[in-house]
């Protein structure tokens, strides 16, 4: 082949791809693409290639010597099968290179969709809603819950509601802040009547999933007192 011809034979004559580029007028670079095979020369660049190097083009291009001195139209003709054919091999080589790139793009929306079930299937909230440590406290201004979920998780939402017991109206929802494992929610006292008596439901929210539990029922508060019955 031209490239493994033009590598041997430039060794052979001891000249180095930087001294035969100067000899040809042209950058290093474009010798290493010759010997490489990712270029060809075209027909007057071979003949002064083999003129410096003092051989035939024939020898260049590994064909046997029948004249002289090798026919221009015969030289002509190789190069271009030569490259008729690193155009076959570039165009395959970019194929190839689609073909990689599409089925990485495959693989990662299938690792993508795998992780986002697999996340979805480790977050499902369980059936019950199990916490400890329910407290409320009041003052003349606000009615104050703490208590502490089962499972800690940032991702789950939480939220209290006070619903008057024997009443469809008058219900009133806080969101509840955890932080270090405890969840408190603070009701404004303005929004709640002394006279009822309310059931207080946890709610556990996460996407579009949703637990409701009662964790205290017949809760009443006057003055700064305040009573409720724990659910067991």
């Amino acid at each position: 082949m031209l490239s493994e011809n033009l590598a041997r034979i430039r060794k052979e004559k001891g000249l180095t791809q930087e001294a035969l580029a100067v000899k040809l007028n042209v950058v290093r670079q474009t010798v290493s693409k010759w010997e490489k095979g990712i270029a060809v020369p075209d027909a007057d660049t071979l003949c002064a290639i083999a003129d410096a190097l003092d051989v035939s083009a024939a020898q260049l291009l590994g064909q046997p010597e029948k004249t002289e001195k090798t026919d221009m139209a015969s030289i002509v003709e190789v190069l271009a099968q030569m490259n008729e054919q690193l155009a076959v091999r570039n165009r395959r080589t970019a194929n190839i290179w689609k073909f990689l790139f599409l089925a990485s793009l495959v693989v990662i929306g299938i690792l993508i969709g795998k992780g986002s079930a697999m996340e979805e299937e480790k977050t499902v909230l369980p059936e019950v809603i199990q916490v400890s440590g329910v407290n409320l406290t009041h003052d003349t201004q606000t009615l104050s819950c703490s208590f502490v979920p089962a499972i800690e998780n940032a991702e789950y939402e939480y939220s209290l509601t006070m619903h008057p017991r024997g009443m469809e109206d008058g219900s009133v929802t806080v969101n509840a802040e955890c932080q270090n494992g405890v969840c408190k929610a603070v009701f404004d006292e303005k929004r709640l009547f002394s006279v009822y008596e309310y059931d207080m439901v946890l709610q556990m929210k996460y996407r579009e999933q949703i637990r409701n539990t009662t964790i205290a029922e017949a809760v009443s508060f006057r003055d700064n007192m305040i009573s409720w019955r724990p659910m067991e």
